[in-house]
């Protein structure tokens, strides 16, 4: 093998060397997009969670001060 030969098969495994790296680097960004909107569709969901809590734990305070208002005027 010549020298010449040896530079162009070591340019052209460069080449297919650095193909390959940007097809992962796409594969990359794109798992990183998917996981990135899942994410933000759990997040979603978890807040809407924690806001019903946080209702039913308001809804849960006003029965409470409702029931013992009313023990209170029948005590009396």
């Amino acid at each position: 093998m010549t020298a010449e030969e040896l530079i162009k098969e070591t340019k052209d495994s460069i080449d297919f060397n650095i193909k390959k790296l940007e097809i992962l680097d796409k594969d990359i960004e794109l798992i990183k997009q998917e996981a990135q909107q899942k994410i933000n569709k759990l997040n979603q969901d978890r807040n809407q969670i924690v806001t019903q809590i946080v209702r039913d734990q308001g809804a849960v305070e006003k029965i409470e001060k409702l029931i013992n208002t009313n023990n209170k005027v029948e005590s009396k």
